[in-house]
């Protein structure tokens, strides 16, 4: 203790500037990998600049880009650096990209390697139409092909896992549960079975560290027991979930209210206590945004027909005090202490691990970087429009009550944020 005083002593003394806030919560920062920014190509959705200022001002100090809404999808070489440039001077956190596995590169080994010799984070995939131009969904054989590859890199393997069938959609489509009969959980089991079956069939290649399969955005709970039985054979298998699906349920969703149509879509109160019990016991082993967002029009309000809109969430601003909201509502008797720490794992240690960034993000420790998130979880979050940093004012959250406000958000030791003094005019992130 002595030492570690003196340590502290000696570097109090260089300090230009001490910040005080009195009894706020220091967390690590937020790590979301699972962030579609939409640029190049669509960035009157989002782009760079909005999506990481709304992070820093949420919490989050290191997001992963999705491949896609972008356009063109960040499919080859030509496009991954294209991106890198773009978020070399634009992000306000440090940001990695997430590459795309379509049938077009899945049988090309020498692609996807060079995608991950230039700097791919990792590759992600949907199993069902994506609804975007040079995004085709990947079949049993695509991933088969692709597999030996991404174990050879050592890198993680996103996939969106629904498998879908033809449903007449029947009803009106403005009531949310005509949506929901259009995407029963069979489609995610479908998919989790052959994924889960596809790693025992191929668990003699040989494996490098670091390769990991991440069903991204889990929301039916039934399939938590059969994912347990897999990891605990020791397959590289692990889930994300997301805010949404522990902040709602479909009978929170009312007639018309597109704001919450995402897939796989937000499910029942079963599912929403079974998926919040799954991270609890560590069959879940992350929360990602999938902030996905939209011009307005797209999310058809004033039609109100789930059918038609836009199937996508905006609310990476909104990530921290939503899950904590969730979190104190879902286990109230849990002690303050033991749910603050749950969520850092949840959001900065495990997908730091799972990202293949753990010596370096997701602890408060000596030789990390200094991303960190000063909140005071009893106060409530700014969900107005006027604070709102995404590109489009269109959010479930907006105006909610949520508990977790982001007082400071400080990336690699610089301040991007302060609730006093706003948003740092500095591009104070990186591409990682």
């Amino acid at each position: 203790m002595q030492a570690l005083n003196q340590e502290a002593a000696a570097l109090h003394r260089e300090l230009n500037k001490v910040y005080d806030y009195g009894d706020a919560v220091l967390s690590p920062g937020l790590v979301d990998l699972h962030v579609h920014m939409d640029e190049p190509g669509r960035e009157h959705w989002e782009g760079i600049s909005a999506a990481t200022s709304a992070a820093a001002v949420g919490g989050v100090t290191t997001l992963f880009e999705m491949p896609l809404n972008s356009n063109p999808p960040t499919t080859d070489l030509t496009s991954l650096k294209a991106k890198q440039a773009l978020v070399k001077r634009k992000a306000k956190v440090g940001v990695a990209l997430w590459a795309g596995l379509i049938p077009e590169n899945a049988h090309d080994p020498a692609l996807l390697q060079s995608l991950v010799e230039q700097g791919a984070a990792g590759f992600k995939s949907f199993m069902s139409p994506a609804g975007i131009s040079g995004f085709s969904n990947v079949n049993r054989t695509d991933i088969e092909a692709a597999l030996p590859v991404l174990k050879r890199s050592g890198v993680p393997y996103l996939v969106h896992a629904e498998l879908p069938e033809d449903i007449r959609s029947e009803g009106d489509p403005c009531k949310y549960h005509t949506y929901l009969a259009t995407r029963p959980k069979s489609f995610e089991a479908k998919a989790v079975r052959m994924l889960i079956q596809l790693l025992r069939d191929t668990r003699d290649q040989p494996v490098k560290p670091g390769f990991v399969l991440l069903i991204v955005h889990l929301a039916n709970a039934d399939l938590l027991t059969e994912i347990r039985q897999a990891q605990d054979e020791g397959l590289p298998i692990r889930v994300e979930t997301a805010p949404h699906y522990l902040a709602f349920t479909d009978t929170d969703i009312s007639d018309g209210n597109c704001l919450l149509k995402c897939m796989p879509p937000i499910r029942d109160r079963a599912h929403q206590q079974g998926l919040f019990q799954g991270l609890k016991d560590g069959i879940i082993s992350t929360i990602g945004s999938d902030h996905s967002p939209s011009p307005c029009e797209d999310k058809l309000m004033e039609e109100g027909d789930f059918l038609k809109a836009w199937g996508g969430i905006s609310g990476l601003q909104y990530v921290l005090p939503a899950t904590w909201t969730a979190v104190r509502k879902l286990d109230p008797q849990a002690p303050e202490e033991l749910s603050l720490l749950q969520l850092s794992r949840w959001w900065s240690a495990n997908p730091s691990q799972i990202a293949g960034m753990a010596p370096r993000k997701g602890q408060i420790a000596k030789g990390f970087d200094a991303d960190l998130v000063v909140w005071d979880p009893a106060a409530l979050a700014d969900t107005a429009v006027a604070s709102m940093q995404h590109k489009n004012p269109c959010s479930p959250y907006t105006d909610l009550h949520l508990y977790g406000k982001v007082l400071a958000t400080v990336v690699e030791g610089q301040m991007v944020y302060d609730s006093q003094q706003g948003l740092s005019k500095n591009t104070c992130g990186r591409l990682l």
